[in-house]
């Protein structure tokens, strides 16, 4: 008899369904093709059900979880105490402390750093207004010659100036190409 037990929120098959697999496929009567057809899953789910010795759904968790130790928080903390590896990450401690400590991997290293409080939390960049600085106030002049507009012969001249450092551009159209502001 089949015990009653709470199956899995996506479980394809009841526990009645299993053991009905399980036994047409004993027979020899059905591949499981058809037995996947019949019960409207796929075939690995069959294989599954027919290979396994119970009906009911089995434990995925770890066998033997990974502990963290006392000597790797201290060597996490050693480690990232060190002046010339304080700036490594998770990942990075991972990584070069692997070897020595089996439990070692990036999520308990991340586990460890904000036990002890090491984790580095982003500081904030100050609102700092940018100010030119003074005598940096480099710029660039371009003078183009353009087509005077109609019913005026000749060119006119749209000179331009450009702040190199903030890109503050100011332009301004002439008659005339001389230097200086126009005499009248």
């Amino acid at each position: 008899m089949i015990q009653s037990m709470k199956l899995h929120k996506n479980a394809s098959l009841t526990l009645k369904h299993r053991q009905q697999i399980k036994d047409l496929c004993a027979t020899g009567d059905f591949t499981q093709q058809e037995l996947s057809v019949k019960f409207g899953v796929t075939r690995k789910t069959i294989s599954k059900w027919v290979n396994r010795t119970s009906v009911e759904d089995c434990n995925n968790r770890p066998k033997k979880t990974k502990s963290i130790t006392s000597d790797f928080i201290s060597a996490v903390k050693t480690y990232r105490e060190n002046d010339t590896t304080s700036h490594h990450g998770k990942v990075r401690i991972a990584f070069e402390l692997k070897e020595k400590h089996p439990c070692c991997n990036p999520s308990n290293v991340y586990l460890v750093l904000k036990q002890l409080e090491l984790n580095k939390a982003k500081s904030a960049k100050p609102n700092v207004s940018k100010q030119i600085p003074v005598g940096k106030h480099r710029t660039q002049m371009d003078i183009q010659t353009l087509p005077a507009i109609e019913g005026n012969e000749g060119y006119e001249y749209k000179i331009s100036i450009i702040h190199l450092s903030t890109r503050v551009k100011y332009s301004e159209i002439y008659d005339n190409y001389e230097i200086g502001p126009p005499m009248r």
